[in-house]
This record gives structure tokens, C-alpha cells and sequence, in this order.
């Protein structure tokens, strides 16, 4: 719906106790229980809660309410001035589906902070895309269990109008070490998403991006595939650098097919990708995951830390 300017980056407000936050739910449904953990844990945090009438409904089985009612909540929650931010309460699949039916003009008039994880890179790829929308790549505290730091660091991303500094943790290079640091947009989330949207006018350009990505209970051949299609489409051409998060190869093998070691499997994506990759960064479907910002500048140094240099969140007029 509607074009609007892609040249200036757009972020919500920084959140304070008392925002209402609106809960959806943009791809698969959610359990009865989820929904009450979530909305228990934001009020003792001090916030209120408004969640969506279709976050536990069903279509198709695995959609939370048809695509046009899940796309009309997420532009009503982006119209609404009351509410300061949008979480996402799972993934599972859908949320490219929404994409024909948001309300670009709208979003773009009314920023503000949308968290997700998993399916939903795909509302997070569209929305850089089409209106340079900061977003948060993050599991919903309260909704899975994360460890204390993480937690401490994701609300410090959602609060402060700081630049959070650098995640303790270092990824270890997959091709050669780095000679000087490196500095870029960083864009994340999950493989099998970037690979979907690959060819479609919403999959934006990379270069000069530092791209992390990261997947789970996706067998090698299947990783392999979503990899070789990014780069025969020269998707990660220019990018300042790869890195990947936590992949989580599932136990069992399909079709007979061999199943390299995860190592093995990422040391032959780097050899093919000509581009500067590293490995082992905490983010994924786990607890260790740090939350990333979505579009925002980022640098990784020479001892392997990735360092976000931009709050997510603006400056409140």
C-alpha cells in the first residue's frame, strides 16, 4: 500500500514504565499459557498491555487468523498513538504473507519499535526494505526463558538512547583474520527467511552490510541450498562481512543424505563467499541469544567483537 522515501531511517521511541505495548502475533498462533506468561511479565515490569483478538486463532493450522486479519492488526497497532511498541509473540510461518497487505505510508508516518524473531525476518527484511524501519531480531522475554544478561541487554536496547557498546562475546573468523576492523548496517535474522524473500522487490541490497544469520533444525543440504541460492543471486555481493549465529542441524538424516559436522558445513560456505566470515556468535533460537538491532551501524574489530555503535531508538522530541 503506497510508496514511500527509503533514504531515511526511521526508529521508534525509546520505551519508559507505563507505555502500553501490543502483543501479535504475525505468523503461527500462540498457546493461551504464552500469552499470559508474556503479558504477567511486561506488567511487573511497570508496562501495560494491549494483545491482539487473533493471537491464539487458527487458519489453515498453522496461521494465526487469516492474512488479512493479521496484517489489519499489525497497521492498527502502527496507527495506534497509544501504543509505544509492537512484540511479536512467536514465529513459525506467515509473515511474508502479510507483506502485500501492509500499510507502508502508514508505518512510515508512524515509527515505532516492532521486536521479532525467527519467521518474523521476513516482516523485518520488508519493512528496512520499504521504509528503513530499525527493528529489534530478538526472542520475547517472558515468552522463552533467556539468561539475565541477555535480558538486561535486550530491555537496554528497547530504553536507552545510548549506543549499547559491544557483545562480550567474540566470534572467531572462518576465513582469513581480519586486518583492520570493519564497520557497517547490521542486518539479521533467520537463513531460511533471507533465502525466501531473495528475488522479490521487498529483499533490499546488502552492500556494505555486516549480514548475520543464523537457523535451526535445518538438515546441511537444505542450509547448503539457501546459501547457494544468495549467491547465485550475488545477494551478499559488497557486504563488509558474514557471520553466523547459532545453527542447530536436527539429529536424524533425510533421504540418506550425509550430514557434515556444522564447522565443516560453515568453513565451505566461507570458502565460496569471498567475503570476510566469522562464526559463533550467540544468536539463534537459544537462551545465550543476544538480541541484535535491525538497521542500525555496527562494527566488528580485530579481535572478532561485534560492537553496535547506534541506539535502535531515537531521540524523544
Amino acid at each position: 500500500m503506497g510508496t514511500v522515501r527509503t533514504d531515511t531511517v526511521r526508529k521508534g521511541r525509546p520505551l519508559r514504565r507505563g507505555d502500553v505495548i501490543g502483543l501479535v502475533a504475525p505468523a503461527s498462533p500462540v498457546d493461551g499459557t504464552t500469552v499470559e506468561q508474556v503479558v504477567r511479565y511486561l506488567e511487573r515490569l511497570g508496562y501495560r498491555v494491549e494483545v491482539s483478538p487473533y493471537v491464539q486463532s487458527t487458519y489453515l493450522g498453522y496461521l494465526a487468523g487469516t492474512d488479512e486479519q493479521r496484517a489489519a492488526e499489525l497497521n492498527r497497532f502502527f496507527a495506534d498513538p497509544r501504543i509505544a511498541a509492537i512484540f511479536c509473540l512467536r514465529g513459525g510461518y506467515g509473515s511474508m504473507r502479510l507483506l502485500p497487505h501492509l500499510d507502508w505510508r502508514l508505518i512510515a508516518r508512524s515509527p515505532k519499535l516492532l521486536v521479532g524473531f525467527s519467521d518474523v525476518t521476513a516482516l523485518q527484511i520488508a519493512l528496512w526494505q520499504r521504509v528503513r524501519l530499525v527493528t529489534i531480531s530478538a526472542l520475547v522475554p517472558g515468552a522463552e526463558t533467556v539468561l539475565p544478561d541477555r535480558e538486561a541487554w535486550f530491555w537496554q536496547l528497547l530504553t536507552s538512547t545510548q549506543a549499547p557498546g559491544r557483545i562480550p562475546d567474540p566470534v572467531q573468523p572462518l576465513s582469513a583474520a581480519l586486518s583492520a576492523g570493519l564497520r557497517g548496517t547490521l542486518l539479521c535474522g533467520t537463513l531460511t527467511l533471507w533465502s525466501a524473500l531473495c528475488g522479490t522487490a521487498l529483499f533490499p541490497k546488502l552492500e556494505g552490510a555486516i549480514v548475520v544469520v543464523e537457523d535451526t533444525g535445518e538438515a546441511a543440504y537444505r542450509l547448503d541450498r539457501m546459501i547457494t541460492q544468495l549467491l547465485l543471486s550475488e545477494a551478499f555481493r559488497g557486504i563488509s562481512a558474514l557471520v553466523f549465529g547459532e545453527f542447530q542441524l536436527p539429529a536424524g538424516t533425510e533421504y540418506r543424505l550425509s550430514q557434515p559436522a556444522l564447522e565443516t558445513l560453515l568453513r565451505d560456505f566461507a570458502q565460496r563467499l569471498a567475503v570476510p566470515c566469522f562464526g559463533g556468535l550467540p544468536y539463534g533460537h537459544t537462551r545465550q541469544q543476544w538480541a541484535l538491532p535491525f538497521g542500525v551501524a555496527a562494527t566488528l574489530d580485530r579481535r572478532g567483537y561485534l560492537g553496535i555503535a547506534e541506539a535502535a531508538v531515537c531521540q524523544p522530541s
